[in-house]
C-alpha cells in the first residue's frame, strides 16, 4: 500500500519536473560525471573516469533522517545540494528500484541523464538489463552507448 502511494507521488514528480535540454556530449567531451548508487562499491569505476580525465562526485543512498518516510523523497537539504551544480552525466548504477535513488536521478542537474531501464522516462538514455545488473555492467552499457550515439551524430 505505502509503496504504491510512494510510485503515485513520485509519478506525479516526473510529470510536473521542469523541461531540460538534455545534452549529449561525445565522450571525451563530458567533463562532470555523477554516480549514484545504492552502496555497492563503485570507486574502481569512479577511478577509471577521473584517470580519463573526468571530474567525479559519488552519491549513495541518503541516511534514513535524510528521507521523508511516507514519499521516500529526499529531504529538502538533499533536493538542494543535488540542484546546486550541474554535471554533464548523471551515471545512475543502482541495481535495484529504489524510489528514493529515483528522487535523486530526478533532481540531479545533468546534461544527459543515464541508467538501468525502469521504464519511467527518468533516464535519457535507458539501459536493457538483465534482472540486477552489476554496476560494471551497467558502466559498460552507458559507455558503450554514449560512443555509439555520439559517432552517429558526428557522421551526421
Amino acid at each position: 500500500m505505502i509503496d504504491q502511494l510512494r510510485e503515485k507521488i513520485f509519478g506525479w514528480h516526473l510529470r510536473h519536473q521542469a523541461a531540460r535540454q538534455v545534452v549529449m556530449y561525445p565522450w571525451q567531451d563530458i567533463r562532470s560525471v555523477l554516480i549514484l548508487h545504492e552502496g555497492l562499491e563503485v570507486e574502481h569505476i569512479a577511478q577509471q573516469l577521473r584517470s580519463a580525465g573526468k571530474e567525479v562526485q559519488i552519491c549513495a543512498m541518503p541516511d534514513k533522517k535524510e528521507i521523508c518516510w511516507l514519499t521516500g523523497m529526499p529531504k529538502k537539504e538533499v533536493r538542494e545540494r543535488l540542484q546546486s551544480r550541474h554535471y554533464d552525466m548523471l551515471m545512475d548504477l543502482t541495481q535495484q528500484t529504489n524510489i528514493t535513488m529515483q528522487y535523486l536521478a530526478l533532481y540531479t542537474k545533468a546534461g544527459i541523464k543515464t541508467g538501468r531501464d525502469i521504464s519511467k522516462k527518468l533516464y535519457d538514455l535507458s539501459i536493457d538489463t538483465p534482472a540486477q545488473p552489476t554496476p560494471d555492467f551497467l558502466f559498460e552499457q552507458i559507455v558503450k552507448y554514449i560512443h555509439m550515439f555520439t559517432q552517429v551524430n558526428r557522421s551526421h
